[in-house]
């Protein structure tokens, strides 16, 4: 599946964020421009992008790993930056991606050679600061929810913010967003606080649904409880800590390898996330084996 030739560019960003909002039947005529098939029910949508994987930007780069926050606040500053009103959804995928195509046509638009420098800077600033910092790992967590739509919609939304990238000048510095994000903690206290480091994609590198909770829980033979991510994951940790940590690090080395398959493309920025993911691993093993040489000493 190819995206459409560069003067299309801002058509193909607001065609793929629209698809990224509930569906409705006057998208169905966009999902059919795009290749993309047959739009999904509304159930489908709510399963993948309401619940599952959700697109905002606050989620993955945030060191809460929730919306708003820290990382929103980010995003707003760059809308107000760029004499634009911030939305009440400044961080969600679309109102970025609107964003983005307003800025690419103005720029387009622009007569003076340095306004259009300037608006080409802050369109750059805008996908790699604010898009391209974290819509490829939502992307990959999107790809493995099991719908063959948004599937086909993530990889299309990568493989048109990767060809922007590629009309643009490179950017060597790490987003602030990454290069300001703090790691896992040294020192964690109880079940509870390290489920929720865990399960925050920019300070773990790694993405885990409800779905893939409950995948882990049944593999290990656990009793899955019912509530939000961080306290399912407390409660793996309760009844089997070494093995659920072992589980954990598994996941995080395959995260690690996913992140690794975009570093042609996105250089530090998958080098980041891989890190993450590889250090996460690194954590859960050390805790793991720390628990097994207390239980053995307790034995």
């Amino acid at each position: 599946m190819s995206a459409p030739a560069r003067s299309g560019a801002s058509d193909l960003l607001l065609a793929l964020a629209v698809l990224s909002e509930t569906p409705h039947p006057s998208h169905r005529a966009v999902a059919g421009a795009l290749d993309l098939g047959a739009l999904p029910e509304p159930a489908e949508y709510t399963q993948v992008l309401g619940m599952s994987v959700l697109p905002f930007a606050s989620i993955y780069l945030g060191p809460e790993g929730m919306l708003g926050g820290e990382a929103a606040d980010r995003v707003a500053g760059f809308w107000r930056a760029v004499g634009q009103t911030t939305p009440a959804d400044a961080d969600h995928l679309a109102s970025l991606l609107g964003l983005y195509a307003a800025l690419a046509d103005a720029e387009a638009a622009e007569v003076d050679p340095a306004r259009a420098a300037l608006r080409r800077r802050a369109r750059a600033t805008l996908l790699w600061e604010h898009l391209l910092s974290w819509v490829p790992v939502f992307a990959r967590a999107v790809e493995a929810s099991g719908s063959a739509f948004y599937a086909d919609w993530a990889a299309l939304l990568v493989e048109a913010l990767l060809g922007e990238a590629a009309e643009l000048d490179p950017v060597e510095d790490l987003p602030r967003h990454l290069a300001e994000a703090p790691g896992l903690p040294d020192e964690i206290d109880g079940a509870r606080d390290l489920a929720r480091s865990l399960l925050t994609p920019v300070r773990s590198g790694v993405v885990l649904t409800r779905h893939d909770l409950a995948r882990g829980a049944r593999g290990l033979r656990l009793g899955m409880r019912v509530g939000e991510r961080a306290f399912i994951l407390a409660s793996m940790l309760e009844q089997d800590a070494p093995a659920t940590l072992d589980w954990f690090a598994a996941e995080a080395g395959r995260w690690a390898d996913r992140h690794r398959q975009d570093a042609a493309m996105l250089g530090s920025v998958s080098s980041f996330w891989a890190s993450r993911a590889e250090d996460t691993a690194a954590a859960c093993r050390a805790r793991q084996t720390t628990l097994q040489e207390v239980l053995a000493d307790v034995v």
